[in-house]
Formats: C-alpha cells, structure tokens, sequence
C-alpha cells in the first residue's frame, strides 16, 4: 500500500489569504491558512478527528454521531471528553454515516477537520465554509502525525509532543514492566460477531501492542503482512487462534459477546480457558492520543492477567 503524505503537498487548496492574524500548514490537498484564533471546529468523522480537538482541549461545536440504537455496551474512550464538550454547547450534527454539509455551515466553524476519504469528495463545499484540513487513518498516516499535524495549525504544538510524549512513555514503562511475560506469551487482538472474526493489523489496539513490543500470534503476524488483514469464519475460530497465549477481544454488542461465551470453540481457546482474554470494542479500532492511551490500558490489564 502506498501512504498518502498527509503532511505534505499534493493538490491545491482554495486561495486563503494569509496575514499576521493566521497559520499555514503544508496538507494533503496543499496549503491551508488557519486563523490564529480557532474559537470554532467542527469534526467530520468522529474517531480520530474528534480525540485530537478533544484532546488539544479545542472549542468543538459540532461532531457526527452514532445514532441511538449502537448495540455497544462499553464505556468509549472519548465518552466523557464529548460529554463534557456537548455540556459546553457542542452539538450533534449528523449520522456519521451520512455527511450533511447544511449542517456544518449552520455551525459556522472556523476550522473544519476531517478524514481524508471524507474530505476529499466535498471539499469544494467545506473550503467555503471554513479553512478545512484532513487527515488519515491507519492506512494513510499516525496518529502522531495528524496530532502533530493540526497542533501546528491551531497554536498547540506543545499539547500535541506532552500527548505523544506521554503515550510513549507509558508504552516504554509497560514494555520494561512486563517484558518478561510480554517475551514468552503470544497475543492476538481479534473482532469476532455472528459473521466470523478478523484480525487487523492497522487498528489502533493492533498497533499499540506492537509499540509494547507484542509477541504476535500466527493471525496476528498473518494480518500484518496483509493489507486487508486476516478473516477467518466461525468454524475456523479455534484453529485461528489456538496458537495464542492471551487475546484482546474486540467485540463490539452484549450479544455479540454472549455469543462468544456460548460458542465452544471460543471458550476451548487456551486464552479463554487460562483467562487471559480482555474484551474491548471498536471504539478502540481508531483515534488519537485519548484511544491510544485507553489501548494501553486494555492492553496493560492483559499482562497483567499472565
């Protein structure tokens, strides 16, 4: 897979002009002249561009959201933060599905944040609401560097290093903590419903046990050299994971997780059967500083449990 470089140039924006009352970053679709006072943003997609204006502490007024009935029965990683900015004003504005332009000029941001493949298709329309800059996903770029990213062209660089700082040492610290265990067992971070389970190498969870030094089990290790990951169906769920000393179960319903639990060839799972399984859910799959921290902490429970 090719990364697209999301910091740097690529296409051309609409001409903004610049004073000494704004920034310029270097984006994706070019330069992007940013008012020195963002008093307003607006999210797009609601994983990654959402944990970084939460995280940076920036005055959000409007994010998508999921709609009532998620199924999901875990507390997200960005819960309280979009609670507290929602008690601060901030507004639901659209299905995250389903991407309403109307909505997002009635908010009047001053700034518009989004992903990339959102962006891209409507950035005629957002450009002439407000100055608007995409970033990535797992396969496009880090979260580090979209952080870094919109840290630059909002005035809080230095929230953006405390953040990735602070996630590197919390991941240094449970790598050094548990680096015995963490070197004799296997793990696996697989979702798993009514339709199969998968391993993604690229989600966020993924990739923080890798930053922990993770010893990758087979689907894990058959995931990461595999763009689109690992599936396997329900019949082929022991033998996928058999290999693997401890999991991170990513199962995103109650009932999908009564059904994990009712499932034989789950519950035979050494893991399973030595408790060394820790649930999480695709709140987990994506974000920024305030997902990845949270990743750890899943992850720390996990070697902790062996």
């Amino acid at each position: 897979m090719v990364a697209l470089a999301l910091t740097g140039c690529s296409a051309a924006t609409t001409p903004i002009a610049a004073d000494a009352d704004s920034r310029t970053v270097d984006t994706v679709f070019g330069e992007v002249i940013v008012p020195a006072d963002v008093d307003s943003v607006v999210v797009i997609e609601g994983r990654r561009d959402l944990d970084i204006v939460l995280s940076l502490g920036l005055p959000l007024v409007g994010y998508p959201y999921e709609g009532e009935e998620t199924g999901r029965d875990l507390e997200a990683p960005l819960e309280s933060l979009t609670e507290e900015a929602a008690a601060n004003g901030a507004v639901d504005l659209f299905l995250d599905d389903e991407i309403n332009v109307e909505a997002i000029a009635e908010a009047a941001p001053a700034l518009i944040i989004g992903r990339y493949s959102d962006v891209e298709p409507i950035l005629d329309e957002l450009n002439a609401i407000a100055p608007t800059i995409a970033i990535g996903d797992q396969s496009t770029s880090t979260w580090q560097e979209d952080l870094t990213l919109i840290g630059q062209a909002t005035g809080t660089e230095d929230k953006a290093a405390e953040l990735i700082a602070a996630y590197d040492a919390r991941a240094r610290e449970i790598a050094t903590t548990y680096a015995d265990v963490i070197a004799a067992n296997t793990v696996v971070p697989f979702s798993y419903d009514e339709e199969g389970s998968a391993v993604r190498a690229g989600r966020l969870m993924s990739v923080a046990l890798l930053d922990v030094g993770a010893q990758p089990s087979e689907a894990f290790t058959a995931a990461i050299g595999n763009e689109d990951g690992a599936d396997f169906s329900l019949e082929q769920t022991y033998a996928a994971y058999a290999d693997a000393d401890a999991a991170i179960a990513l199962i995103n319903t109650a009932d999908s997780w009564a059904m994990a639990e009712a499932d034989p060839l789950v519950q035979q799972l050494p893991a399973f059967l030595a408790d060394h399984v820790v649930r999480s859910d695709r709140a987990t799959h994506e974000g920024a500083a305030v997902t990845a921290m949270a990743c750890l902490d899943v992850i720390e429970q996990l070697y902790a449990s062996l």
